[in-house]
């Protein structure tokens, strides 16, 4: 019976889809990246790490990289896309994704803003679709505001949640080492 439950546990964290909650914010005054509501990358702990980074930097230099040697034999020049992209796109197995993204910005002029308004009324579409090839999208959310005021401003907010399994991306990876391996790399 003790088998059976460690057994059922291990195949539910295998195939349940485990949310990961991400948020990003940028303006010109302050920005984040949060993961599940914890702070990971901010405007105030990039300023006491460059005091660290610089102390650390003579230890690190003398080590090997380890990604250069990994892929090292890989040439990712000549890897064809349109078989990677084509198959990611149809793929059944990619993880879900809800996002909602919301951009404000300014122009130094309104006439300026306006008309980069109409330009930008297009990158949903875009965005969606380039989303689209490595996630299924279950809610795709998009607001672009712009202010007509006399300053230059950039604010950029997003929030999404991925629902990503091991299975999910055991295929994925399995998928991308079987055609870097059919392509002779």
């Amino acid at each position: 019976m003790k088998l059976f439950f460690i057994f059922f546990i291990v195949l539910s964290i295998f195939l349940i889809p485990i949310p990961i909650k991400i948020n990003i914010y940028y303006s010109q005054i302050n920005y984040y990246i949060k993961l599940y509501g914890f702070t990971i990358i901010s405007r105030k702990k990039s300023e006491t790490k460059k005091k660290l980074v610089h102390k650390a930097k003579s230890t690190i230099e003398n080590q090997p990289n380890i990604f250069k040697i990994f892929y090292k034999n890989i040439n990712f020049k000549s890897l064809e896309y349109k078989v990677l992209i084509s198959k990611l796109y149809n793929s059944k197995f990619k993880p879900l994704l809800k996002i909602d993204l919301f951009f404000d910005y300014s122009l130094n002029d309104a006439a300026k803003t306006a008309i980069f308004y109409g330009i930008l009324c297009q990158a949903p579409s875009l965005i969606y679709l380039l989303l689209n090839i490595p996630f299924n999208l279950h809610k795709f959310n998009m607001k672009i505001n712009p202010i007509f005021e006399d300053k230059f401003l950039l604010k950029i907010e997003t929030s999404s949640i991925f629902f990503l399994s091991f299975a999910n991306a055991i295929y994925i990876i399995f998928f991308l080492f079987k055609l870097i391996k059919k392509q002779g790399r």
